[in-house]
């Protein structure tokens, strides 16, 4: 774990991004999460959650749209993550990628294209979400217990049967 290389050991539920930042200075912050979301070794690394790519295809079987909205000061990092891993050209296209530089404009970008299933692994973010009917808290860890707003999913498996798609 990068954190490790500073000094800190972190639980699992200590290492969501909502709750990491807590655990360094901000200077620390910053160069940790370029470690991990820029095109690194660390972020290369890190293997898909079991069941992306097959509901990833089974959306695309069943005509269903979707789209990425990602949180990104620098889109080409996250583009490169994505061709790397082999997602883009087959599951993301310029057609359905989207990037905003804060939560707000994540907002006003999905219901600019019409999104009515917004998922997103941080609570803070479906907060803001509020003209978007339908959001879906991705808790991989179970972190969230006391958001009882929306639906949470653990699972791409679980996510799957929320859409119908129960063999993915």
């Amino acid at each position: 774990m990068i954190a490790s290389r500073y000094g800190i050991v972190l639980t699992p539920g200590e290492t969501h991004a909502e709750h990491m930042g807590e655990h360094f200075t901000p200077e620390m912050y910053r160069e940790i999460k370029s470690q991990l979301y820029n095109s690194t070794p660390d972020a290369l690394a890190a293997p898909l959650m079991e069941g992306a790519f097959s509901t990833l295809a089974a959306l695309r079987e069943h005509e269903i749209p979707y789209f990425l909205v990602s949180l990104q000061k620098d889109p080409m990092h996250a583009l490169h993550l994505i061709e790397e891993r082999g997602l883009w050209g087959t599951y993301f296209t310029p057609e359905n990628t989207f990037f905003a530089e804060d939560k707000e404009e994540k907002h006003v970008i999905a219901t600019s294209i019409g999104v009515t299933h917004f998922i997103d692994d941080e609570p803070n973010v479906l907060d803001v979400m509020t003209l978007i009917p339908n959001r879906i808290l991705f808790d991989t860890r179970g972190l969230f217990p006391d958001k009882t707003d929306y639906p949470h999913v653990q699972s791409w498996r679980e996510l799957s049967q929320i859409f119908g798609l129960a063999n993915s």
